[in-house]
């Protein structure tokens, strides 16, 4: 999580967070690209340059967690 990110390759932060709300809104289609994504766009959140806020921060960093935990779940139920 400490890797430093190249800002000019990141999506704006906003895109983010707005990708995430849609994936959240999409998770009760129990398709296994959403938790994955979730959990990925969660990790971008974490180091993003543009994040000023520290809540923000460790919730991404904990929510990425969380959603990776989904994924590693739902891969394992599917098989």
């Amino acid at each position: 999580m400490n890797r430093k990110l190249n800002r000019n390759k990141l999506p704006k932060f906003e895109l983010i967070l707005a990708f995430l709300l849609y994936l959240l809104a999409q998770y009760v289609t129990s398709r296994k690209e959403i938790p994955q994504a979730g959990s990925e766009h969660f990790r971008l959140i974490h180091p993003h340059p543009d994040r000023e806020s520290k809540i923000l921060r460790n919730v991404g960093k904990i929510l990425h967690l969380q959603w990776r935990g989904l994924t590693n779940r739902l891969w394992s139920t599917l098989g």
